[in-house]
């Protein structure tokens, strides 16, 4: 028998893409027909957290990291999500606007060199800075090269459906011979307003240790149609958090950009738990994963352990009824001693209390095995025994010094706190 209990999260997803455990029978799904199969609005947030749990493997923007597997994994929750499109008419809409963090690129042999090497380099970030409110549209690419140092800014003018630039001839030609530079291609867009047509006008080095910037050494105004190009918006959630794009050289990228800018990331998670905006709360889980502080979460003794109370949750399907309904009583706690390798599950229920206690031991980096030796209710004095034994795992998202974000081996997903005083 297989236990999983409402404290301890670990794999797979529902519907369209199940990360790890559950992954395969929905990719398989998929891979059924000749074509791809949107992902049903209500299943949404998961199809994209599943895109990021994969990514999560990889290394240089996908440059390296991911098995044949999870590419394929990948390809399948893109083109499910790409098939349904998200947010309408996406260029239009104030959400695309802001800085969108780069998380992975791939590499088609149509891509400029330059480019492929360029977003392989994970010392530092890339940034899409998107503002198509202006009186100006505008779309610029950022390097930061970290605090100290400083970052690199490539602008250009934008043109879009909804607001065309005026006098602007959109790119025409495939490029320059050999593919010195790439091979652009020159289809139409899918659909009206997703497309963001471009012509990069100016660039320039900012470093922090210089009071002036140093002009990016490339003449843009007299490169012609070599200074040109498109990226199309494939697919947007509603909220502005998730995007995928195509370029004009046959580039794929995953972007992200948290919901308000300036607020910690943490703090609107408890925010949206609070509210129980589940579609906001599974957004800002899939950011935060791509920004964990811990490197190898389960062997963070110290970090994990302590008495966590559970903010949130999402039950799988295949959740146990216990699971189920320990999860949305109003008190539950985890509490954990990695050091001595145990874990108990506590409900405090008022007049009794559910405890269900386990070892636990890290399987990997971001995995820790849990064993679930017995549980029981007490009441007063008097406790009764609970048929509840079995293993599981739990997979770990997501770890600070005051919160962890964890999925449990039957794919539910859970928030928890760290008491005041442990962190």
């Amino acid at each position: 028998m297989r236990a999983s209990l409402s404290n301890c999260p670990g794999s797979s997803s529902t519907r369209v893409v199940v990360a790890r455990r559950g992954h395969g029978a929905a990719c398989r799904a998929l891979a059924k027909g000749t074509t791809a199969v949107a992902a049903p609005r209500s299943s949404l947030p998961q199809a994209e957290l599943a895109v990021l749990d994969v990514l999560r493997g990889a290394r240089g923007r996908g440059k390296e990291g991911l098995s044949d597997a999870a590419v394929q994994q990948l390809n399948l929750a893109v083109s499910a999500l790409e098939a349904n499109g998200g947010a309408e008419a996406p260029t239009t809409l104030p959400a695309i606007n802001g800085k969108w963090r780069l998380l992975y690129t791939s590499r088609p042999g149509s891509a400029s060199p330059i480019q492929r090497t360029f977003t392989g380099v994970e010392a530092f970030s890339i940034y899409q800075q998107i503002d198509l409110a202006s009186e100006q549209p505008r779309v610029n690419n950022i390097v930061d090269f970290g605090e100290r140092i400083g970052y690199l800014i490539v602008q250009a003018e934008a043109s879009t459906d909804a607001r065309p630039l005026a006098g602007f001839t959109p790119r025409e030609r495939e490029g320059l011979p050999f593919g010195i530079m790439g091979k652009s291609f020159t289809y139409k867009p899918a659909r009206p307003n997703t497309r963001i047509d471009f012509q990069f006008d100016q660039a320039a080095f900012h470093f922090k240790f210089l009071p002036f910037s140093i002009p990016y050494p490339v003449p843009f105004r007299i490169l012609g149609d070599e200074r040109k190009g498109w990226i199309d918006t494939t697919y947007m959630n509603a909220e502005g958090t998730f995007r995928l794009c195509r370029g004009n050289k046959g580039t794929l990228f995953i972007l992200v950009k948290p919901p308000r800018e300036g607020t910690p990331l943490e703090a609107q998670l408890l925010e949206a738990a609070a509210a129980r905006d589940d579609a906001r709360v599974l957004s800002l889980i899939g950011i935060l994963q791509t920004e964990n502080p811990t490197r190898a979460p389960a062997r963070a003794t110290e970090r994990v352990s302590g008495t966590w109370r559970l903010v949130w949750s999402q039950q799988a399907e295949n959740a146990s009824p216990l699971q189920k309904w320990g999860s949305a009583q109003a008190k539950s706690y985890q509490v954990i001693d990695a050091e001595a390798g145990t874990l108990e599950n506590v409900v405090d229920l008022g007049a009794a209390t559910l405890r269900a206690q386990a070892t636990c031991a890290p399987l990997s980096d971001d995995r820790t095995d849990v064993l679930i030796s017995s549980a029981y209710t007490a009441i007063g004095g008097l406790k009764v025994p609970l048929p509840v034994k079995g293993t599981g795992y739990v997979d770990w998202l997501y770890l600070s010094d005051s919160l962890r974000v964890t999925r449990g081996s039957k794919g539910s997903l859970f928030v928890h706190l760290k008491e005041e005083g442990e962190a």
